[in-house]
């Protein structure tokens, strides 16, 4: 059967927008800026800028989410929330400890911020919207044949298995058991982008069970991140719009609730121990539902400022902008290059190979000195800014989101063949959607995970078979046009209009 373009898919599209919905988008915004605008007076330009620039982002997200798994726009729209919503209302709500409050005023930190931001999201998007504006294709979803379904519920299976023992590998082989443990993602994803039968019970399993986990180190990130990945494929499976900024709502709702019942969770961890994941998914799950059932997000006995923290990346960043280069000079590029180097460069070859999030880093750029085994990172604009000042920092963010924008549009296209590209990208990709990351926190995963996910996609004959792309389907005689009947792919798909 001949392909048919999306019904989305229109000629004059501009980054991803037709004008009608830019015109729609930008008189929102407009709009929700001046009500604001009104309601705080002391909203100056670049305040005003920044909130525009966030919902903008936001409702680019809802409008594309159909369209594409938009994962360009997520990465944004979390980096908005921790660069320029949170440090705004860390202003109006400082934290009690002086070291956590904004070291510039916003006229000061948000020119920098904001104009990063932006930066980075048309770097995300340019390598994608001239190549897949105007001619997107969808694939219309069929039923998984049994040995695709098989070799899924395989990966779901072992990525299980290799988490359960992933804490006692050795740290040489640390990333790869990682890597290995997200295989079950990519089965549950797999079994959902193909909206196969049974697909719900096995995307429960694996996010529960990566919340029970994680419950029992009062470590939380992994969950947002799978989570929102897993939400963004949703909406496009269900070719969500205006649906999608609800989901956003309660996503950052439930965030909130979390946390603000982080700091008590955490502390009965160490006054009780909990007899496993289950116990301690059940701990916090009650404590959230406890507080929501009180009416109370935040915590009536902890301030809202020291509660703006854990969503604030900004007050690292402006700390930065103040420490350098009055305190301490431009880097010129020596992060990025050690991030270039030690990517490529295996742990083992170098035994004194820092981590990204390092100590040493942090106090050098910022001048803060953390306590005891804490560590935080600069942020992809603060260590950039660290590098090169703001002008070369917001250039540089550009390339890097041209890099990530390239990455989205490898898997991107080929999802157009194949959905369960969309299931594979994750492992590559998701680090990119944390903006509190050091740089080499980043390249490192993308490189390493890039590099194995290439060797496995080349040399093992079954992830050959899943990501294969059909040929054309001749409708006379019901097999692939080019290959002889019925192995290529296994029936994942053919390819026509992907139905409403």
């Amino acid at each position: 059967m001949p392909s048919m373009s999306h019904p989305d898919a229109r000629h004059g599209r501009f980054f991803e927008l037709t004008a009608d919905e830019w015109a729609l988008v930008m008189f929102a915004t407009a709009g929700g800026v001046a009500v604001l605008a009104a309601l705080r007076p002391e909203i100056t330009f670049w305040v005003a800028l920044g909130l525009g620039l966030t919902m903008v982002v936001v409702a680019h997200l809802c409008l594309t989410a159909r369209r594409f798994v938009a994962f360009p726009d997520l990465i944004v729209a979390a980096a908005c929330l921790q660069w320029i919503v949170a440090p705004w209302f860390a202003e109006m709500y400082p934290a009690n400890l002086p070291v956590f409050r904004m070291a510039l005023p916003p006229d000061e930190y948000l020119p920098y911020a904001v104009t990063a931001t932006l930066a980075l999201w048309v770097g995300l998007y340019l390598p994608a919207t001239r190549r897949l504006g105007s001619a997107w294709v969808m694939p219309e979803v069929e039923p998984l044949s049994n040995y695709v379904k098989h070799s899924l519920d395989a990966a779901i299976v072992v990525g299980l298995i290799v988490e359960t023992f992933e804490g006692s590998m050795p740290p040489q082989w640390a990333f790869l058991a990682y890597l290995v443990a997200s295989f079950r993602f990519v089965g549950a994803l797999g079994w959902m982008v193909t909206q196969t039968p049974g697909w719900r019970i096995r995307v429960a399993v694996v996010l529960l069970h990566l919340a029970a986990v994680q419950s029992t180190g009062g470590l939380f990130y992994l969950v947002v991140h799978w989570g929102g990945y897993f939400l963004l494929v949703y909406a496009f499976m269900r070719r969500w719009r205006w649906r999608m900024a609800i989901a956003l709502v309660v996503g950052v709702f439930g965030l909130l609730v979390l946390q603000t019942v982080k700091p008590t969770f955490r502390s009965s961890l160490v006054e009780e121990q909990v007899s496993g994941p289950v116990e301690a998914f059940t701990r916090l799950a009650s404590m959230m539902f406890e507080r929501v059932s009180q009416g109370s997000v935040i915590d009536p006995e902890t301030d809202v400022g020291d509660t703006l923290v854990r969503f604030n990346q900004g007050w690292i960043i402006a700390r930065i902008m103040k420490h350098v280069p009055a305190e301490e000079p431009y880097a010129r590029g020596s992060t990025v290059l050690d991030a270039a180097v030690f990517s490529i460069v295996p742990r083992f070859l170098v035994p004194s190979k820092r981590e990204g999030s390092s100590r040493e880093l942090f106090t050098r750029f910022t001048g803060v000195k953390l306590m005891g085994s804490t560590r935080m990172g600069l942020g992809i604009i603060g260590e950039l800014y660290a590098n090169f000042g703001m002008w070369g920092g917001i250039f540089s963010t550009f390339l890097y989101g041209c890099s990530l924008g390239w990455l989205f549009l490898f898997f991107a296209e080929r999802a157009q063949k194949n959905p369960l590209w969309w299931a594979v990208a994750s492992t590559v990709l998701l680090p990119g959607v944390e903006p509190g990351f050091n740089l080499e926190d980043i390249t490192n995963h993308v490189a390493k995970a890039g590099v194995i996910f290439v060797l496995v996609w080349k040399m093992v004959p079954t992830a050959q078979r899943l990501l294969a792309t059909p040929a054309a389907i001749d409708p006379g005689h019901g097999r692939y046009e080019d290959q002889a009947p019925a192995p290529a792919a296994d029936g994942v798909i053919a390819e026509h209009r992907f139905r409403s």
